[in-house]
């Protein structure tokens, strides 16, 4: 999550559904995959609310900071895709 934002209910709720496949996978390979994917989609809620906050902006400063954290979290999201397992 970017810098200086609050927990969003997306954020909460993805946290929710990570410990309940945690329970349901015991298995640590699937666990690793799982958590993976729940932060992928995590960080495609952000950026999908960046980007609509993005679009409703006139606020110069407001925009610049936006832009750094879609940066942000669009190389963590590449990073948690390319690393392998």
């Amino acid at each position: 999550m970017a810098r200086g934002w609050g927990r969003s209910e997306e954020d909460l709720g993805a946290e929710k559904e990570h410990a309940r496949e945690a329970r349901r996978a015991p298995d640590s390979g699937a666990r690793r995959d799982s958590e993976r994917r729940t932060e992928a989609h995590s960080i495609g809620l952000s950026l999908a609310r960046i980007e609509d906050q993005l679009s409703k902006t006139t606020n110069d400063a407001r925009r610049r900071a936006l832009e750094s954290a879609r940066r942000e979290l669009r190389d963590r999201l590449a990073a948690l895709q390319s690393s392998p397992g």
